[in-house]
């Protein structure tokens, strides 16, 4: 993974309008979604923008399965199932913006000492608030949860956690908001299987045929909180 010494600027959440925010967040109220931005769809939810890349996913190659939505300028963007319109940072901001203190629990010795079976580091599970991430696509009438759109051999399934690790931006520069394992390069991650799951091929996470639109297609994101904010 990229070592790189540089820090990926920041842009501001944009806010409700002081109306919605005195109603309690109405679906009513909620703005629309401009390409580039990210939305507080409520108190507890925020939106984006990102588009399908299957073919960066899925495929007997170094990493595949293991990043499902990156920034698309993020450095693991080639490896993404989805590449967001907005940053990692962004999305990590917008997080903390409704009140959820991320776990920031897994450290970059986790990938550094993935080989070394010695070193328990590759065996730190991600913490922090439970959160549920779904992807709208046009044409279909409900959206799509992370079981839908991809398989695991393995059947642990995901628990997904917002872990933060803003600390490791500067030495990764990834991009990476949600990763399939534990990763101390991921805003969100899966507490259901670690760095040491991921060299050992515990799992091999891909696409369902047929779920997914083509490539290039763009779809909208959301990431919502499931329990308490800390």
């Amino acid at each position: 993974m990229p070592m790189l010494r540089e820090i990926i600027p920041t842009r501001r959440l944009r806010l409700l309008p002081a109306i919605c925010l005195l109603v309690g967040f109405v679906a009513a109220c909620a703005e629309p979604l401009p390409e580039g931005d990210v939305t507080a769809a409520d108190e507890r939810a925020i939106e984006f923008q990102a588009t399908v890349s299957v073919a960066a996913f899925d495929g007997d190659f170094d990493m595949a399965g293991y990043h499902f939505l990156v920034w698309a300028e993020g450095r693991a963007s080639d490896r993404a199932l989805l590449r967001a319109h907005v940053s990692d940072v962004e999305v990590l901001d917008a997080l903390e913006g409704l009140g959820a203190t991320p776990g920031d629990a897994v450290g970059l010795d986790a990938w550094d000492n993935r080989y070394d079976r010695e070193s328990p580091a590759a065996d730190t599970v991600i913490e922090g608030p439970r959160v549920q991430i779904t992807v709208s696509v046009p044409g279909r009438d409900r959206p799509l949860t992370l079981d839908d759109i991809l398989i695991d051999p393995g059947g642990r399934g995901f628990d997904m956690r917002f872990g933060g690790h803003r600390d490791n931006i500067p030495e990764w520069l990834s991009g990476c908001v949600v990763c399939l394992y534990s990763c101390p390069g991921s805003k969100i991650g899966n507490a259901a299987y670690t760095v040491r799951d991921h060299v050992e091929e515990t799992t091999h996470f891909g696409v369902r045929p047929g779920v997914l639109p083509e490539n290039g297609t763009e779809v909208t994101v959301r990431i919502e909180l499931l329990d308490g904010r800390s």
